[in-house]
């Protein structure tokens, strides 16, 4: 049973891994392929190679975050946030001072089962909401209401990272596409089109490390509690299981992303996928779990608002926009739920 247990858990995290490839695929690509530059199967090698290369160099800071920082399970946290030792009620909730086993499992199903429905739904989700729902739920299934568990100043960081970076990712984007609208109608377009395309090549690959460096933690992290000398194997094995999603079901997603927000040429391309991937990479070096599928889909649209509303698919957004507001919703009372259910 001792083996047995850490074997689920690790199949558990390969799990989230493979539905966060599945759905970011399209985050790192959809607008590359939906701009006809590469084939989908080209464009997912390119991801396979830097999302790895991502999470293995810079998933470790997001890994803690999303391992640690959510839930107090450790008395050194527990005092540091409230003055005083834990007394005997920690004890009994988080005996060997980290999440249970249990709550580790119950956080990652939860998260890979709510990414699995959008992704068969073509819904582009926040994996890094499912994650945060999740172990917010587990920890709600642990102690209840009692706020003091929960880690409010690290919880409200995630939240307004959650705001704040598709706005910026939409500022960027449209900032980005006028100026080079601005410069092509100056150029020879036919010239500078084949700049612009090893350019949104460029920053689909800078799209697919920061990914890596972001959801590595998401897929990951509750596991860094459980095996917390082990950070770098986890890493690798975040961004293959993420490698080996998009190969198999990444295509789905790629397409909403890529085809049904708004048309894209090589210009928008390259501005949609530029700014979402400085986002996430700053975000990612600050430790904030953030949205990959947020940052993309805020660029998408920045371009798209560059041509007039009429150019940006307003069904499909709201469509976008609530799965947002439903996947960590649902994952945490899911997850509470279950970890109640379970023996």
């Amino acid at each position: 049973m001792e083996l047995i247990w850490p074997l689920v858990m690790i199949a558990a995290g390969f799990y989230v891994g493979w539905n966060i490839g599945a759905n970011d695929a399209a985050n790192c690509i959809g607008t590359t392929v939906g701009a006809q530059i590469v084939s989908y199967r080209t464009a997912v090698l390119i991801m396979s190679v830097f999302v790895i290369l991502g999470g293995v160099l810079q998933g470790q800071q997001v890994m803690k975050t999303v391992g640690k920082g959510i839930v107090i399970s450790d008395q050194a946290s527990w005092q540091e946030q409230h003055g005083v030792k834990a007394g005997s009620d920690f004890q009994s909730f988080f005996p060997d001072n980290r999440l249970p086993d249990k709550a580790i499992l119950v956080a990652l199903l939860s998260a890979g089962l709510f990414v699995s429905l959008a992704t068969f739904s073509r819904v582009p989700v926040s994996t890094s909401q499912a994650i945060v729902g999740g172990i917010a739920g587990t920890g709600l299934g642990i102690v209840g209401l009692q706020a003091d568990y929960f880690k409010w100043s690290v919880l409200l960081q995630i939240f307004s990272a959650w705001v704040v970076s598709p706005l910026l990712t939409l500022i960027l984007a449209f900032g980005l596409y006028s100026l080079i609208s601005l410069l092509l109608k100056k150029a020879n377009v036919m010239y500078w089109s084949k700049f612009l395309a090893v350019g949104v090549v460029i920053s689909a690959a800078y799209v697919s490390f920061s990914l890596g460096a972001n959801d590595v933690g998401n897929a990951i992290g509750p596991l860094l509690s459980r095996f917390p000398e082990h950070g770098g194997q986890l890493a690798l094995l975040g961004g293959v299981s993420m490698a080996v999603g998009a190969w198999t079901f990444g295509a789905r997603v790629t397409d909403t992303v890529g085809k049904s927000i708004t048309p894209l040429d090589y210009g928008g391309a390259l501005s949609a996928q530029f700014a979402a991937a400085f986002a996430v990479h700053v975000f990612s070096m600050l430790g904030i779990p953030v949205s990959t599928s947020q940052a993309v889909v805020g660029g998408v649209i920045g371009v798209g608002l560059t041509k007039g509303m009429r150019a940006v698919s307003l069904g499909r957004i709201r469509r976008i926009f609530l799965g947002w507001i439903l996947t960590p919703t649902c994952a945490a009372l899911f997850a509470a739920i279950l970890y109640r259910l379970l023996p």
